[in-house]
């Protein structure tokens, strides 16, 4: 009877599920989905917070790159050297003289980071003269504007415009490249601010926004710096070299016959000493370089023995037994 309701449920249980049916449950499968849409939501954030990391780079890519283009191009940079030389000026003016009248002036930091900004000849009497900061304004400005407009006088304006470029193409490129070194450090500990109760990507945007500004206002400082200071040197071409005459004799000297007809033509105190021919049996045995018939027979060495051949001596041994050890 047990043998019959053990066959009877396993009847029961191959009609019910087949072989070929998987097993499902509900609920196991509305948890893998669950978790499968949670999994997916988080990468498709990720990769929202990935492209707004880069949309910051992005745009300031944009502007540097449409700078350099605008300069390769030939822009002349002219009023934008006015413009700098204004705005460094004023930031100067805003550090150290930050009130209308000389009781709020420092003018011992204002002139000496004015002299190494700009070539300035401005004197400290000359600061303390001034009242009211309209007048330092006008002086400090006006003297650095016409020493611009001097230099380029003296230069010439298309060479000043050349070396504005060459000058602004090297300054931008200096200053990207180490922005670019500070912006990935910035990148890597950005997400500690998360600590901080502060959302890292606002954070990445308001201090990449930031040091982007303090690196275009580096640049146009360094160009004016060096373009105020540069000093060209024209340099004299080399006088031609007159009454240049080349001597060198009538046939290309060639072998002994060259030498010795160049020897026979140079004067006597001109030759160098060469030892007289040795004298006697020797003499008569000396080779003649001169002499056509002369021969030079070659110089025969004798064969040095195999390690296992007879020895040379006559000895009867092997050679690496006798003499060849």
């Amino acid at each position: 009877m047990r043998l019959f309701a053990t066959g009877a449920m396993s009847w029961v249980m191959d009609r019910a599920f087949p072989d070929d049916m998987p097993l499902e449950a509900r609920m196991v499968t509305k948890a893998i989905e669950r978790a499968q849409h949670t999994v997916e939501d988080r990468n498709f954030e990720i990769r929202k917070d990935v492209l707004k990391y880069d949309e910051v780079m992005s745009e300031q890519r944009k502007v540097i790159y449409r700078r350099r283009q605008q300069i390769l191009d030939g822009e002349e940079l002219r009023e934008q050297t006015f413009e700098a030389i204004e705005a460094i000026v004023e930031g100067l003016l805003g550090a150290f003289c930050p009130g209308e009248f000389p009781e709020d002036w420092d003018l011992d930091e204002f002139s000496r980071n004015l002299q190494s900004t700009l070539p300035s000849d401005v004197t400290r009497a000359q600061l303390d003269d001034c009242l009211h900061i309209d007048q330092l304004r006008e002086l400090v400005l006006g003297e650095a504007l016409s020493k611009y407009e001097a230099k380029e006088q003296s230069i010439g304006k298309e060479t000043l415009r050349e070396i504005e470029r060459r000058v602004m193409l090297s300054v931008i490129d200096q200053h990207w490249r180490e922005h670019l070194y500070e912006m990935d450090y910035l990148r890597e500990g950005i997400n500690l601010r998360a600590m901080g109760q502060k959302d890292p990507l606002s954070e990445w945007q308001r201090e990449g926004y930031d040091m982007f500004e303090a690196m275009m206002a580096s640049i146009e400082e360094d160009f004016v710096r060096y373009v105020t200071h540069l000093q060209v040197i024209a340099e004299d071409e080399p006088a031609p070299v007159a009454n240049l005459r080349y001597s060198a004799p009538e046939d290309p000297v060639q072998g002994a016959a060259g030498l010795r007809n160049t020897l026979a033509a140079a004067p006597p105190e001109d030759l160098p000493a060469v030892p007289d021919p040795p004298a006697g049996p020797a003499a008569a045995q000396a080779f003649d370089p001169n002499d056509p018939n002369a021969m030079m027979e070659p110089v025969r060495v004798e064969k040095t023995p195999g390690r296992n051949e007879p020895c040379y001596c006559g000895s009867g041994k092997k050679y690496k037994l006798c003499h060849g050890r």
